[in-house]
């Protein structure tokens, strides 16, 4: 089905064979596996993957931490991170290395499907052509960057617009926003909230998790999401 090079970090061979097994069972069949840090980064150059499941803990604790963040610099592939630690700590830890996304374990097969098609709709949508949203806030003028915000909640008449850096407060509905934005990577999730798809890092039927945030997902619109990201996987 897709030709990726995906690339499993994950001291634990049993674990890492299951992983490629699944992948193969979703239709992935260029992977390669490391099993220590080292290991790992001569396969960066030499297997060159696009995407990377990077076990949390190695043979030391922080040692897939450091290899995202040498990924984070390099920005050479996406990466995705594989742990069975989802404390706050450890999240705040992986948010600031900027991952593609993370997976709990024991890894479930529809996680993993779409943790790896997020990832891979990042490398397949360069999101070079930003454009920005202007506003007034007092007598000044505000300009938003779209890549820059993670989502945007409707609250009454006005908008709480979080982007990566600040929240912004708008006197406007979601739907001029929307219009006004003109973006196709900003998605409808819920009637009150509009997400960035580049800031999930994973999601299933009923919530999309941005970092340790999670926003509903309407039912009325769970299924054209789903249908949406498939999409993008299969891209």
């Amino acid at each position: 089905m897709n030709n990726a090079a995906i690339l499993i970090v994950e001291d634990e061979i049993l674990i890492a064979e299951d992983l490629k097994d699944t992948l193969k069972s979703l239709g992935f069949n260029n992977i390669d596996m490391a099993h220590d840090k080292e290991s790992a980064l001569q396969k960066m150059k030499s297997f060159s993957p696009q995407v990377v499941l990077l076990d949390v803990h190695l043979e030391n604790e922080t040692d897939g931490i450091a290899i995202g963040k040498i990924l984070q610099e390099t920005k050479s592939c996406q990466f995705i991170y594989v742990t069975a630690h989802s404390d706050v700590e450890m999240v705040k830890q992986i948010i600031q290395t900027s991952p593609a996304g993370y997976i709990t374990k024991p890894v479930k097969k529809s996680d993993l499907f779409a943790s790896v098609g997020l990832a891979l709709s990042k490398l397949d949508s360069p999101q070079t052509t930003s454009k920005s949203i202007q506003f007034k806030d007092g007598y000044e003028t505000v300009i938003i960057n779209t890549d820059s915000i993670c989502y945007v909640e409707a609250e009454g008449n006005y908008l709480n617009v979080f982007c990566d850096d600040k929240k912004y407060v708008l006197r406007q509905s979601l739907e001029s926003f929307i219009e006004e934005a003109d973006s196709d990577f900003l998605f409808k999730i819920h009637r009150s909230y509009l997400v960035n798809i580049f800031k999930i890092v994973r999601y299933s039927k009923k919530e999309i998790f941005l970092g340790n945030k999670s926003l509903p997902i309407s039912r009325s619109v769970k299924d054209d999401f789903e249908d949406f990201m498939k999409t993008k996987i299969n891209a």
